[in-house]
């Protein structure tokens, strides 16, 4: 084999290396998301079997990211990457860790959610309060799935909608705490701070998902565009974007 051969298979190499911890972030990302829906419906449905199956799944999420930090761990110790592959290699080990930290809210709703089921908390969420939490989790869903293919797909565009849809988040947060607080939902207690409590969760998951929409900006630009001002940030990102 000539020595450009050589290099030409180092270079396969390595980039199957590379599309493989893509692989394990895209895998993880649909656990989470999928335990996301389904600690929502648990609550949003009464069920029992649902909240338990989320709870009996966690672990496979801590496995998944036990696999992708080692994977991140072994390609720098073996390739040492530099520059852009750097960039991507750090940025998923940060993702990782966001996606880790979703999937435990997940965790914490069912766990909320059997409490309720346990206390016979009928129904477990008031009328006026199902469809803001249902829009919540949705968002978090869509939010969670665009942020990980912009990783995968090198697509700013995707990081960027994750961020317009800040609004979107917000809104729906707040609709959901305005239901949860009007009297006429009748909630109080154990009741009441455990829906608030699945709130928050749902709330952080959103927050989750911009961490790392912010990853994919990082890797793609080159500049850590955290703790940035969200509008001067979409227009700082769309002016690159056209540049």
């Amino acid at each position: 084999m000539q020595p450009h051969d050589d290099h030409h298979h180092i270079v396969s190499a390595y980039d199957l290396e590379l599309a493989h911890l893509r692989s394990l972030v895209v895998e993880m990302g649909a656990s989470v998301v999928q335990q996301t829906r389904t600690a929502a419906e648990a609550l949003t449905q009464s069920s029992h079997s649902n909240a338990s199956a989320v709870i009996n799944r966690d672990p496979e999420i801590d496995a998944q990211s036990l696999a992708a930090d080692e994977e991140v761990f072994r390609v720098i110790a073996k390739r040492q990457p530099t520059a852009i592959d750097l960039r991507l290699v750090l940025a998923t080990a940060r993702i990782v860790g966001d996606l880790e930290r979703a999937g435990d809210k997940a965790k914490r709703i069912a766990k909320h959610t059997l409490k309720l089921l346990e206390a016979e908390r009928t129904p477990l969420v008031p009328e006026q309060a199902l469809e803001p939490m249902r829009r919540l989790m949705d968002i978090d869903c869509e939010l969670l799935q665009g942020a990980v293919a912009g990783l995968v797909e090198a697509d700013l565009d995707k990081a960027i909608a994750v961020f317009q849809a800040d609004s979107r988040l917000n809104d729906a947060s707040e609709q959901l705490r305005t239901a949860l607080f009007d009297p006429a939902a009748g909630l109080s207690g154990d009741h009441f701070a455990g829906l608030l409590t699945i709130t928050h969760a749902l709330e952080r998951t959103g927050n989750h998902a911009n961490n790392i929409a912010e990853q994919v900006a990082y890797v793609i630009t080159g500049e850590d565009v955290r703790f940035r001002n969200r509008e001067l940030l979409i227009d700082s990102l769309s002016n690159w974007r056209r540049a």
